[in-house]
């Protein structure tokens, strides 16, 4: 997937890792789970998802950098568009997981042979 902003999430990349420098981030904690719009906030506010908090931030910046403006859009066509390629990116990242277990299941079951 290529970056559409790459100025943008440069930016956004080193402010991050000055939070991180300075301890002003929040230590993500596998226990703590933020819930995630997978359409956008601005888009669908009903549609969540739980995530913790490093996958939430990694899932958001993936959004910014497929392209899709998180900020509402009064024209009911470019909203869709934006909360389609939100959704899109959330679901590939669904659909690699599920690989992930499915290649686990078969070293399993190779294994068990």
């Amino acid at each position: 997937m290529r970056d559409r902003q790459p100025i943008r999430t440069a930016r956004r990349n080193v402010k991050r890792a000055e939070r991180e420098r300075l301890g002003l981030a929040k230590t993500p904690c596998v226990l703590c789970f933020q819930l995630h719009h997978t359409a956008g906030q601005k888009h669908d506010a009903l549609l969540k998802a739980p995530l913790c908090e490093i996958h939430h931030r990694e899932t958001h910046e993936q959004i910014l950098r497929a392209g899709a403006s998180l900020r509402y859009q009064s024209d009911s066509r470019i909203r869709v568009a934006m909360a389609l390629r939100a959704m899109a990116v959330y679901g590939r990242a669904q659909a690699d997981a599920m690989d992930r277990m499915a290649d686990s299941l078969d070293e399993a079951e190779d294994q068990s042979k």
